[in-house]
């Protein structure tokens, strides 16, 4: 009995062991049928969006949204304090050169030129006054130089008769007359360059006295000048055809010397501000051409300003217009813009493929030449536009890749298309 029971109990186990080995093959072959099955994926091709390799000129161009802006603006301000009279025009208004804009009132402004008019008059009579007094006294100095060498030259014509009468022998001239003669004729020559020393010694104080005069009446007279101008500047006008962008005052309100009135923009001069990604912007060059498009026309321009700055990831790029502006061309008006990178003669390029970016090397999936299925690959990618992407290797011309979202089969190597 002890033996039998012994072959029992072998039995059992043996059938154990074949049970666990059975059931641990059929684990296994069930997960080596799932990790087949599991390699690839069935996708229909209506799901996908595919593009054919292309080889051809690439334009590499970056795509910005902005506005136009004027080219010149400036801030028309007062320096006088003052108070606005009127206000002839409105915000957005045309206006040509010299046309008022606003008025200005400042009474004691007023009253101060108008008496430095006054003073101006007055300043102008003293100075013919001191003129006439100083001619005249010149003309009695001139009369007086006349009258010395008249004397001089009589006492010397008695002189010389005299000494030819003595040299004849006659004595009809006593020696003392002639001596007399003699003296006078000196005394009427000292006479003579004395009254023209003072004629000369006229002149120049007439010169100081009419150029100190001067000075005085340029004096009041530029301050004539400048508080006109400064009473003429109480009218605000346009220096050039412009428009008005803003007035920052109200009709009756009170302003202080160096206040802003009215900010004006030059018409029909336009630039136009871009708003670029700042992941595009290091292919942005100066002087690189520019297309434009207000949704009514197309116009060119030339990037003349990348700014230094970022802001909420964009970069401000200025555009100066060529040629004639469109007529719809107002400020603030919305654009948008398409600046020229490069252009590549020969090249391959293909829709952007979703979360290719440019200068990087990407996986994509490449269809095999009878489209039933998608390989992964690694592609090195070049520039980029907003639409299309430059290939530098991976893939060849003609050859079709998913461009839509790989995300959910990102873990194949060969998908399936059906």
């Amino acid at each position: 009995m002890d033996i039998v029971r012994k072959k029992t109990s072998s039995g059992r186990k043996k059938k154990w062991l074949i049970a666990i080995s059975g059931v641990a093959f059929a684990l296994l072959a069930s997960f080596g049928v799932y990790s087949i099955s599991s390699s690839t994926t069935a996708i229909k091709k209506d799901a996908l969006i595919l593009d054919v390799v292309k080889q051809d000129e690439f334009l590499v161009t970056v795509r910005g949204m902005g506005v136009l802006t004027p080219k010149n603006e400036r801030w028309i301000s007062t320096d006088v304090s003052a108070s606005i009279e009127q206000i002839f025009v409105k915000a957005g208004t045309n206006v040509s050169a010299g046309e008022p804009i606003l008025k200005l009132n400042n009474p004691s402004l007023v009253q101060e030129f108008e008496e430095s008019q006054w003073a101006l008059q007055e300043a102008i009579a003293t100075q013919n006054a001191l003129k006439v007094s100083l001619e005249t006294d010149l003309i009695n100095l001139d009369a007086a130089v006349i009258e010395a060498k008249l004397n001089y030259e009589r006492s010397t014509l008695t002189l010389n008769a005299q000494q030819t009468l003595m040299s004849q022998g006659v004595n009809a001239v006593s020696q003392i007359d002639f001596e007399s003669s003699k003296i006078e004729v000196a005394q009427d020559k000292q006479r003579w360059e004395l009254a023209k020393r003072r004629y000369e010694s006229q002149q120049r104080n007439m010169g100081a006295q009419m150029q100190a005069s001067d000075a005085r009446l340029n004096r009041v007279r530029e301050l004539v000048n400048r508080l006109n101008r400064r009473v003429q500047a109480l009218t605000v006008s346009s220096q050039t055809d412009a428009i008005v962008q803003e007035l920052s005052v109200e009709l009756g309100e009170r302003v202080s010397a160096g206040a802003n009135l009215a900010r004006i923009a030059s018409r029909n001069e336009y630039i136009a501000e871009l708003r670029i990604p700042e992941s595009k912007i290091s292919d942005v060059l100066m002087n690189q051409a520019v297309s434009l498009d207000s949704r009514s026309s197309i116009f060119s321009g030339n990037v003349i300003r990348i700014d230094p700055n970022v802001v909420n990831g964009l970069v401000q790029v200025d555009v100066a217009i060529r040629g004639a502006t469109p007529v719809e061309a107002r400020p603030d008006l919305t654009i948008e813009g398409v600046i020229e990178i490069a252009k590549k003669a020969n090249a391959l390029f293909v829709k952007r493929p979703v979360y290719a970016r440019s200068k990087s090397t990407s996986p994509v999936y490449v269809l095999s030449s009878n489209g039933k299925q998608a390989e992964k690959k690694m592609v090195e990618f070049g520039q980029s536009t907003s639409t299309h992407i430059e290939v530098i290797a991976g893939i060849r011309a003609g050859q079709q890749i998913i461009v839509s979202d790989a995300t959910q089969w990102e873990n194949n190597q060969i998908i399936q298309i059906n």
